[in-house]
């Protein structure tokens, strides 16, 4: 559960580009297959109550995907600008790269437990 959390509830942290995009395929499909199976047994009406939980879960993905390249989840607003800024916005989180190291929205998430085959040595 504290993956779950981590992903998708809590907005703070960093995410790479391979992550961010497994995870938003995730979304995806969960809130399709969700959509399909409550319209068929309960009505159209009944998907509304899916929008809330999906738009605060996408807006988590795109905000730590944002911060692993330093950049406030306040850029989300770009997407307003027509055109460019969902242009713009898009490259961010497909293809912009993220800060090599620690930034302000914590540790780069490539180098953690990079140094699994590194050996300590006590005195």
């Amino acid at each position: 559960m504290s993956i779950w959390r981590t992903w998708f509830v809590s907005p703070q942290g960093r995410l790479r580009r391979r992550t961010y995009w497994l995870n938003a395929l995730l979304l995806t499909l969960a809130f399709a297959a969700l959509y399909s199976l409550l319209d068929m047994n309960l009505g159209h009406g009944s998907t509304l109550i899916l929008y809330p939980p999906f738009l605060w879960m996408a807006f988590v993905l795109m905000s730590k995907r944002l911060h692993d390249s330093a950049r406030s989840a306040w850029w989300l607003s770009i997407v307003v600008i027509p055109v460019i800024g969902p242009a713009l916005l898009f490259y961010w989180l497909s293809f912009g790269k993220g800060t090599v190291g620690e930034n302000q929205y914590g540790d780069d998430p490539r180098l953690i437990n990079a140094d699994y085959l590194s050996v300590r040595i006590s005195e």
